[in-house]
């Protein structure tokens, strides 16, 4: 039996941190790049990406995408960006998404 007290963990008479975290095992991963146009000012917008798939958790599939210089007339991008999903298709509709924030169509 084990009960918390003031932030640690007393299990069967001693007490210490618990640690919850387990990792999992990246059983793919890609190199991906992800084009998107701005229709009002006829730019283009790219992010270079890994996309990692895991054996387990919550959200298996991570996009790390990160921006490729020059920024759009119109605005400035963000320079890095993470999503976290349950599929590919999942962490590509956030990509829609996140480009429809800004009225980029993805290409």
């Amino acid at each position: 039996m084990w009960r918390e007290v003031a932030g640690e963990v007393e299990w069967g008479g001693m007490t210490g941190d618990v640690e919850f975290m387990t990792t999992y095992k990246t059983i793919f991963e890609s190199k991906e790049e992800i084009y998107g146009i701005v229709p009002r000012a006829n730019d283009w917008v790219h992010y270079s990406s890994i996309l990692k798939i895991k054996d387990g958790g919550k959200y298996p599939v991570s996009l790390e995408m990160s921006f490729v210089p020059p920024h759009p007339f119109a605005f400035n991008m963000p320079e890095k960006r993470s999503i976290k999903a349950v599929s590919i298709t999942d962490a590509y509709a956030k990509v829609i998404k996140y480009f429809n924030k800004f009225g980029i169509e993805f290409r």
